[in-house]
């Protein structure tokens, strides 16, 4: 293997793991807050998600652009991808744990499909397109 060919492979790792772990955090930050809301304090399924996830973007997006991927794009042009992106994310999300609650699946199980669909393709987005350099 090239060694740049390496040290990109090492840098797509490292990124790799940060990524986990800052998505690791986040998603205990979503999933708790989502639980608590809707469980606990009785809020509707759509208010629960919505307002955990966006705890969540909040600690992910300061995360992932300082710890991560060390971005040195522009801020604002990194904060309006990351909104959009996150935009298409709360929306998919409501609506598959909406639908698959109301569905008679339990909301412990609902929530965890839709995160993990997003987990996946904004690694790429993120590394790609979000927090390009």
């Amino acid at each position: 293997m090239q060694l740049g060919k390496l040290r990109q492979s090492s840098s797509i790792t490292g990124q790799g793991i940060k990524y986990l772990l800052v998505g690791g955090t986040s998603a205990l930050i979503e999933y708790g807050g989502f639980q608590l809301l809707f469980l606990l304090a009785g809020w509707n399924v759509a208010a629960s998600n919505i307002t955990a996830t966006v705890a969540a973007t909040v600690f992910n997006f300061a995360s992932n652009r300082s710890f991560t991927f060390n971005s040195t794009a522009r801020p604002v042009r990194s904060a309006v991808l990351y909104l959009v992106l996150f935009c298409c994310n709360t929306a998919f999300s409501t609506v598959v744990v909406d639908v698959l609650v109301g569905a008679g699946l339990s909301s412990l199980i609902a929530k965890l499909i839709p995160m993990a669909c997003v987990t996946c393709w904004n690694f790429v987005l993120y590394r790609k397109v979000v927090f390009r350099s």
